[in-house]
């Protein structure tokens, strides 16, 4: 297998999805979901007969060095913003696009602030509290708005990452509880995917959740050191891993670019593992500027970037991505 090094050329082969598992997927579901999902029959498109090649370079760009600690969430807007959140600092920064760097508003009354994840949901951000099991918003400048979710209200529900999705959804994994839960843009919850375990659909400390461009979703567990796949009605579909030469150590995060790529953050591994939309692996990026890393999340932008938060270097590392047109 091929590391990263800038320029490198990786092939990107898409080969034909592994045969699903007969086990069925336990999924509890709050509010009313049909046996048969729309998108369920939509899974992944048939072979093209070309084979394209992506290509992923280091760019010069650092993000929060010296402002960062312990970087455990990244985010990207649509204007290229980036936004992190340090549990250990319990801060929360954004990095615009002009290059300034601002801090994000301590929330009133929390001195034991603990910024776990962060993500983007339409003009907002959304900050994920840990300590205090609060879903907090925040505006783009970094002003403190509201507690959009307490979790405490709802039973057995103690995300450790959020994820936004289109049209308002939100998907939280839960370490504690070993589940992940689907919100509705109105945050009722919709599906509750999860039984503790080791077989096909159950979980080991599910550490982050994203959704799939058929709107399905995948799942990284950190216990069962592997990714799971799951239909846009929480059916169980197949478990993913990387060759047996190379599996996860203690794989944490898992982001999903506009081109379904899937990118694995595995920090004790120090790498970022790359499967195509098919689960195929096809690369690893374990360095940057020469020095190793160690990965904690990872945000990929519309504008073809990929961004690192890197728990070695206390920064967010960024790679372009390129993508051959198909011929």
């Amino acid at each position: 297998m091929k590391r990263i090094v800038p320029a490198l050329v990786i092939p990107l082969m898409l080969c034909a999805p592994a045969p699903r598992a007969s086990c069925p997927m336990p999924a509890r579901a709050e509010t009313p979901i049909s046996a048969t999902h729309p998108n369920d029959a939509a899974t992944f498109p048939s072979n093209p007969d070309t084979v394209s090649a992506l290509r992923i370079e280091e760019t010069a760009l650092r993000y929060g060095a010296g402002d960062l600690r312990e970087p455990t969430g990244v985010a990207v807007d649509a204007r290229g913003a980036v936004y992190v959140s340090d549990a250990m600092a319990g801060k929360v920064f954004g990095y615009p696009p002009d290059g300034a760097s601002l801090e994000f508003e301590r929330p009133p009354n929390n001195p034991s602030f603990y910024p776990i994840d962060v993500a983007v949901q339409e003009s907002f951000i959304l900050v994920l509290d840990y300590s205090q099991n609060k879903l907090l918003r925040y505006d783009s400048r970094g002003v403190y708005l509201d507690v959009l979710l307490s979790f405490d209200v709802f039973d057995r529900v103690r995300p450790v990452s959020l994820t936004g999705g289109s049209g308002g959804r939100i998907i939280t994994a839960d370490v504690v509880n070993h589940a992940v839960v689907l919100w509705t843009p109105l945050l009722d919850r919709a599906l509750t995917i999860g039984e503790f375990g080791w077989g096909p659909g159950r979980f080991n400390a599910p550490r982050k959740a994203a959704f799939l461009a058929n709107q399905g979703l995948v799942v990284v567990e950190t216990g069962n050191r592997r990714l799971q796949f799951f239909s846009p009605s929480g059916r169980y579909e197949r478990v993913v891993q990387p060759p047996p030469e190379e599996p996860f150590v203690s794989p944490r995060s898992v982001e999903v670019d506009h081109a379904g790529t899937i990118f694995v953050c595995d920090s004790k591994q120090g790498r970022v593992s790359v499967f195509d939309a098919r689960g195929e692996h096809v690369a690893d990026i374990d360095s940057f500027s020469g020095e190793a890393i160690s990965p904690a999340a990872a945000a990929a932008g519309w504008d073809g970037l990929l961004y690192v938060a890197d728990l070695k270097s206390r920064s967010v590392l960024v790679y372009r991505l390129h993508y051959p047109r198909e011929k």
